[in-house]
């Protein structure tokens, strides 16, 4: 899912008519399967500002038109039901606000969208946890920790088999007699497009990850300077980063990146930043370094992945350091 200040930057693109097509897909995607709406709505002073002259209507006359628009769903008795997709009164006070200043239509029009959605599936894992996801076309997912997925509780019979990740997860997908499509979407507006075929994708702060095990895969990533379709060969890696707007594709030993699902961590030559990052990620614990020379040094080796007390025990030992902990904070010093 895309962060909510992008998605509130877009809001306000829409409301000048500014979006491209692609970027009101993905305010649509948002509505409908994000489950912190609310994050992504632009207040009203930010509509004000974007709109200028605002024209008006009575509060009284929006809530009736949004008792409307609620009426008019026909799946109006399921939301309450429907994992992620409950209409928070908090959410509900928003759009009738800003109904009655910038315009009814527009964002009535956005709203009776997301009303009509249909029902969605999520799955998610906790710090430390891993599950295995088996879907209706018989493709296994194996989620990684603090980690979620989210997909249509059914595929319609001719459209792309789609779903959304947070966080990281292993795929192996099912191929179908009709040759549908398997779309894996990220936070980082990339996608993973497949037919049947092994691979990991890893989306998570500023920098997403995919690898590719098996067969073969077209990755989508972002309009940058680059290319926007990658093809991938079984071994190859595309990193895509958020911040610089930069792809880069390479061969690697996908064990390194893979092994998790089977509970084993491997490493080779791994800063000790990059397992700290790896750690937090997974674990929810926070490490910190004496010094940048610490963060640098480089770890091989590999680790029981439900033994974090062990890692780290092998961590000391192997570069003669102190580890001081304080709660879900870790500080990795030099001994004396």
């Amino acid at each position: 899912m895309s962060n909510p200040n992008y998605i509130k930057h877009l809001f306000l693109k829409f409301l000048s008519d500014e979006c491209t097509p692609q970027e009101v897909e993905e305010i649509l995607d948002y509505l409908k399967y994000s489950t912190d709406r609310g994050r992504a709505l632009p207040g009203v002073e930010e509509v004000k500002a974007k709109l200028k002259e605002l024209p008006k209507m009575e509060e009284q006359r929006a809530d009736q038109v949004f008792a409307d628009i609620i009426k008019s769903s026909p799946n109006k008795e399921k939301y309450s039901k429907t994992p992620g997709k409950t209409i928070t009164r908090t959410w509900v006070q928003k759009w009738k606000v800003a109904a009655t200043l910038s315009g009814l239509l527009l964002l009535s029009a956005m709203l009776l969208l997301y009303l009509k959605q249909e029902e969605t599936i999520r799955y998610a894992t906790e710090f430390g946890e891993t599950k295995t996801i088996v879907l209706h076309d018989g493709s296994k997912v194996v989620l990684n920790a603090n980690s979620s997925l989210t997909l249509p509780s059914q595929w319609n019979g001719t459209g792309a088999r789609e779903v959304w990740l947070e966080g990281e997860a292993f795929f192996s997908v099912s191929h179908t007699q009709d040759n549908r499509k398997f779309l894996v979407h990220t936070t980082h507006q990339l996608s993973v497009e497949v037919l049947g075929t092994e691979f990991n994708v890893n989306s998570r702060e500023n920098k997403a990850t995919v690898v590719l095990n098996s067969g073969k895969v077209q990755v989508n990533t972002p309009p940058t300077e680059q290319v926007e379709q990658w093809i991938m060969q079984p071994g190859d890696l595309l990193e895509y980063d958020l911040e610089q707007k930069q792809i880069q594709q390479k061969a690697v030993d996908t064990t390194l990146y893979t092994s998790w699902r089977n509970n084993l961590l491997v490493f080779k030559d791994t800063p000790l930043i990059e397992l700290a990052q790896l750690i937090e990620a997974n674990y929810g614990y926070q490490l910190s370094f004496e010094s940048d020379s610490l963060a640098n040094l480089e770890f091989t080796g590999s680790n029981p992945a439900d033994k974090l007390e062990l890692l780290l025990m092998t961590i000391e030992k192997s570069f003669n350091l102190k580890i001081k902990q304080d709660g879900k904070q870790i500080m990795l010093k030099s001994k004396p």
